[in-house]
């Protein structure tokens, strides 16, 4: 939703976003300014500076994160080099430096992971849930195999919230925008237990009307009501000991919807203007079309169609594009509901020369989600409803510490996960329904003519094919005679890992780190297809187990070339677990697996005037995970490999002859492609060699602009102007980078989002006010695109338009 800019890893700046409270000394120049890129990292599961870091990490502290309102990956992908953030009805598809996923449901786990205060969150559409309350976030960029293991193949973003404070304090934010946006935040941290026992709690309310308005109905969509709260205790057992516990609780609701790009001519006919084909077509076409009609039938016709002589789906009208208004027609209102819930208990031992660290947790999550899937106004796809549920444990033990004379410092751990999925799907047809019944009761067995209305139309498929489940499902009176496709799975998963990662001084410049991780992964899951228009041999009601090992890690060398200067270089290796695909019968997918070569430097130069941090990488990625579609089936397949190479920059400039000017941004180049692979397009009209082409949500160029200036306004207080600015290159949803036929529309052209902001805050720090547009462009662009034959046509999810606001905040005691 936002569209900020800029600032990645850095994106400090003085005074807003330089560094937290508690290590801003640390990083005061001997001007007594805040030092740029002075901000403290847990990335390696360890505390360290963020520019001491050996590895391509962005990280936002909490002043950061209210300036660009980021909450989430939505925001964050336009400060960050090379993430892409995209969604499909609910389910969030994260892509870092090209390495993404397009699965969806049970099928479909991530490839860039998210962690909640250390806690892996398992379930895509849990990763766009909204944060708040955060102290920082942090971006790891290329596999993380070792410290964080599977299913972060891209890279990991963790999410850090704000610990108690045993010093009272108390914040509120109220937010007004256009929209009708309204949003209230506030917490509350103190001690309950003079330095034993300190305690936060916050709650967060954020609704706002619909961006668009559906002109079928007459009724706005696209909609969003927000509740979270979140609350923590932290414990001082005794100098040695601390326990944090932690609950969360959030509920979501939305009407996201679904919206035609383009129709794709087929054999048969369907559009949104015919969802019958040729029963849709009125009887003077049908008169042209020579031995398909009696006269005598086409009499009985009139002027309407097979579909209007027997009460059936009707055509839709013309759609608007979704790229140019905020029109739409779906004649099925969208709804989505998110539930996710959570606690967790995290306990360090000081044991003197180690650290012993466990984190226990516990999350239930629960997604209903009800779209037109057709994005149009006629009766051709909807899925009504989907519904998905996770109950996840995880366990995880860490010790780190220095060794060898303190040049040794390692982290050796132990992870535990176990997840309860349940998925039951309904996509109903009402079109394929009619279409079938009406093929099968119409043809006439000696044509000509082809079809025959004096026979009777016959609602069920019993009298049509000798097939006992088809006729047993159509010919129950109880049972809706539109087309109806249910899939669902119970699946258990399972995985266990061992790892270790060391970093070791040569001097006192040089360094050489290794790291090792071994993990077992299990997936046991009972799967169910049921259709009434699906043969019988096609459905199942079957159990499948599998399980997959990796061993996964990482070497590198980092060198202090300056004071302010850090060259580093590394090979790692990520691995992303296999699984099953709901919508099969039988077999399941492997794993995927990635070679990381990369190179960077890390700098602070012009007496602390400038920084620039640098990455560049090569990418070896094999066994690539992604569902093809064909007819109206889907498959999860391992097929092409690929391979990636690209450059990244960070940077932020404010030189002290301008006081109160700052230059900052961000960018990333990547040149991908898949290898030789021959798929038939969804549609089946072709068949392609995909080799060359770019990989599926990997722009080539992603570029990041921000400008701003600070100045003091006599008694009135200080003036923030900021400018933000973000470039998207090209980019494909789909293997066959719109080269399909008629599928142009799975490309999405390059865009520009664009943002700016104006900040009061008063002398007495105690207030601040944030006026705010953002894309200012009005560009909406597509956060997935989807070819299919069911629906004849490509549709797509679109980002919201320009939107404009006020956030006035409150901070009193330890808050400020």
């Amino acid at each position: 939703m936002l569209a900020g800019v800029c600032t990645a890893c850095v994106l400090s700046y003085a005074p807003l976003a330089l560094a937290q409270d508690g290590i801003a000394d640390a990083g005061q120049s001997d001007e007594g300014q805040r030092r740029l890129g002075a901000i403290t990292v847990t990335a390696q599961k360890k505390e360290e500076a963020l520019q001491s870091a050996p590895l391509a990490v962005s990280a936002f502290d909490t002043e950061a994160l209210e300036l660009k309102q980021i909450e989430g990956p939505q925001q964050l992908q336009f400060s960050v080099p090379s993430l892409v953030f995209a969604q499909l009805t609910g389910y969030t598809q994260l892509s870092m430096r090209g390495i993404g996923s397009d699965l969806t449901v049970t099928a479909g786990e991530p490839t860039v992971a998210t962690f909640q205060d250390g806690v892996y969150v398992g379930q895509l559409f849990a990763q766009a849930v909204p944060s708040f309350d955060l102290e920082r976030i942090e971006v790891l960029r290329g596999p993380q195999g070792t410290l964080y293991g599977r299913n972060a193949t891209g890279g990991t973003i963790n999410y850090i919230t704000r610990l108690p404070d045993y010093d009272y304090g108390a914040n509120l934010e109220l937010t007004a925008g256009d929209y009708g946006r309204i949003a209230v935040a506030g917490g509350v941290t103190g001690a309950i237990v003079e330095d034993k026992i300190a305690g936060r709690l916050t709650m967060k309310h954020d609704r706002r009307d619909g961006y668009r308005h559906n002109i079928f109905d007459g009724k706005d969509y696209d909609d969003n009501d927000l509740f979270s709260a979140q609350g923590s205790l932290l414990i001082d057992l005794t100098p040695d000991v601390q326990i944090v516990f932690r609950a969360d609780k959030t509920r979501q609701s939305a009407s996201n919807v679904v919206q035609l790009v383009e129709e794709i001519p087929l054999a048969s006919g369907v559009s949104s203007a015919t969802p019958l084909g040729v029963f849709s077509l009125p009887a003077p076409v049908l008169a042209g079309i020579p031995g398909l009609f009696s006269p005598s039938d086409l009499a009985l016709l009139g002027n309407g169609s097979v579909a209007d002589f027997y009460g059936l789906t009707q055509p839709g009208f013309a759609v608007p594009n979704p790229t140019e208004t905020t029109d739409f027609a779906n004649n099925f209102p969208s709804k989505q509901v998110f539930d996710v819930d959570g606690f967790s208990g995290t306990a360090k031992f000081d044991l003197g020369a180690a650290t012993l660290k466990s984190i226990t947790a516990y999350r239930e999550s629960d997604a209903t989600i009800r779209v037109d899937n057709d994005g149009t106004s006629a009766a051709i796809l909807r899925e009504d409803p989907i519904f998905q549920s996770s109950k996840q444990f995880t366990q995880e033990f860490t010790l780190s510490g220095m060794a060898m004379d303190s040049k040794l410092d390692y982290v050796i751990g132990a992870f535990y996960y176990h997840d309860d999925a349940l998925l039951r799907a309904d996509l109903i047809t009402p079109s394929i329904g009619d279409q079938v019944a009406l093929a099968g009761s119409l043809t006439s067995p000696t044509p000509p003519p082809v079809f025959d209305l004096s026979q009777p139309f016959i609602p069920n498929l019993l009298q049509l094919i000798a097939d006992p489940v088809l006729g047993q499902t159509l010919n129950n009176p109880t049972i809706l005679a539109d087309g109806n496709l249910s899939f669902g799975a119970d699946q258990e998963s399972e995985s266990k890992a061992l790892y270790g990662h060391g970093t070791y001084s040569l001097s006192d410049k040089l360094r050489t780190s290794l790291g090792l991780r071994y993990t077992e992964d299990t997936k046991d899951v009972f799967r169910q297809l049921h259709s009434n228009f699906v043969p019988a041999a096609g459905l199942c009601d079957r159990q499948e187990d599998d399980s997959w090992e990796a061993v996964t890690g990482s070497a590198g060398v980092d060198y202090d070339a300056g004071a302010e200067t850090l060259l580093y270089g590394k090979v790692s290796r990520g691995y992303k677990a296999g699984g099953f695909n709901p919508g099969e019968c039988v077999g399941s997918f492997d794993p995927e697996f990635l070679w990381s070569y990369e190179a960077g430097f890390k700098t602070t130069f012009a007496d602390n005037q400038a920084l620039l941090n640098m990455a560049a990488f090569y990418y070896d990625f094999s066994d690539i995970q992604f569902t093809t579609y064909l007819g109206n089936a889907s498959t999860i397949k391992n097929a092409a490999s690929a391979t990636l190479y690209g450059l990244e920059a960070e940077y932020v400039f404010r030189p002290r002859v301008l006081d109160g000017f700052q230059l900052d941004g961000s960018g990333s180049y990547i040149h991908s492609e898949y290898s030789e692979e021959l798929l038939q397009d969804p549609t089946g009209l072709a068949t392609l060699n995909i080799g060359g082409n770019q990989l599926i949500r990997a722009p080539e160029w992603k570029l990041n602009f921000g400008a701003q200036f600070e100045t003091e306004v006599g008694n009135l207080g200080t003036f923030l102007l900021r400018g933000e600015s973000s470039y998207t290159s090209e980019v494909f949803h789909d293997v066959f980078n719109g080269k399909a036929p008629f599928q142009a529309g799975t490309a999405e052209d390059d865009y520009w989002i664009s943002n700016a902001r104006l900040i009061w805050r008063p002398n007495d720090d105690r207030f601040e006010l944030q006026l705010f547009v953002e894309n200012i462009g009005d560009e909406m662009y597509a956060y997935s695109r989807v070819a299919s034959a069911t629906t004849a046509s490509v549709t797509g999810q679109f980002s919201p338009p320009r939107t404009f606001g006020a956030r006035l905040s409150m901070k009193l005691g330890s808050s400020r």
